[in-house]
């Protein structure tokens, strides 16, 4: 069976545990802010709106793009380019009191250029209160299903293990809002997604370090102390983490190459997420545990 790395090695991963914890809180903390103050970017599908994608018969430039929306009394639309060619392009536009009352964006697109020189390739419409119900629905899925999440981890491991792993998985939840909000990039449906994939992502590598704790204290007896207990933990399975996350990542960074868009947004906060996941596993899984259990050796103490 091919290894990556032995798992006799020694690497002192819990030593500088400190160091990244507290990197980590900053980190957290920079993310909070920004969700808090900055907030994110929703695309169409929770603010509402009409998305119109179209493609010229020659190729054209965003700024002539952005004339043409602009002429028609679009000067508050978004053009994003489709592909290399400069042909296709994606115009989304936010909602109005009364759609009814205006012409819809394609129709005044075809008018302008003429049918013989643009075709409209997609439209949908979103109106505000779907959006906003919308994006409540999300937003109420994905607490579920995290609090679903958290209740496994806490029926699967004892309280020595259980806070660590769900601290983990929210410190990844944050600092994947954090890019989104940070970066500017819409917040869809497509985001919710990512947000999920991350945290069972998270969850999974975590699993398998506690696992392989467990197994050393059933062959050495829970009377062994946890802190290298832990670094030893991590050592044996870290060929099996670095593969998973690189093959993954590989996989990942494809769609992140040769896409655009949502899926080229969800691919890259799911990249992120790998490497986060896989950080938080090691650093701030560990120190949570590793923390609970000198605040609990303390209290018996002082008893």
């Amino acid at each position: 069976m091919f290894t990556l790395i032995k798992p006799d090695t020694q690497i002192d991963f819990i030593g500088k545990a400190k160091f990244f914890t507290a990197l980590s809180a900053l980190a957290v903390i920079a993310c909070l802010a920004g969700v808090f103050t900055k907030g994110f970017n929703f695309g169409v599908d929770f603010t509402g709106g009409t998305v119109v994608q179209v493609k010229f018969t020659e190729p054209k430039t965003a700024e002539e793009v952005r004339t043409i929306v602009n002429d028609i009394g679009q000067s508050n639309a978004s053009v994003v380019a489709l592909g290399e060619e400069k042909r296709e392009y994606m115009i989304t536009t936010p909602p109005v009191e009364d759609e009814s009352k205006i012409t819809p964006l394609a129709e005044r697109i075809l008018v302008k250029v003429g049918k013989d020189h643009v075709e409209i390739e997609k439209v949908d419409v979103v109106g505000p209160k779907v959006g906003q119900d919308l994006k409540w629905a999300a937003l109420k899925s994905l607490f579920y299903s995290v609090i679903l999440i958290m209740i496994y981890i806490w029926f699967r491991f004892d309280f020595r293990f259980a806070p660590g792993a769900t601290i983990a998985l929210v410190h990844d939840l944050i600092i994947i809002a954090g890019f989104y909000v940070f970066s500017g990039r819409e917040f869809t449906i497509a985001s919710v997604a990512a947000l999920l994939t991350v945290a069972g992502y998270s969850v999974n590598d975590t699993i398998i370090i506690y696992d392989r704790v467990r197994e050393l204290f059933k062959l050495g007896g829970t009377a062994l102390p946890l802190r290298p207990t832990l670094n030893k933990a991590i050592n044996q399975t870290l060929s099996r983490t670095i593969i998973t996350s690189l093959t993954t990542l590989i996989s990942v960074l494809g769609f992140v190459y040769f896409t655009e868009g949502d899926i080229e947004n969800f691919a890259l906060a799911l990249s992120i997420g790998i490497l986060v996941g896989t950080y938080s596993t090691v650093y701030v899984a560990s120190s949570v545990t590793l923390l609970l259990a000198g605040v609990a050796e303390s209290r018996s103490g002082a008893r």
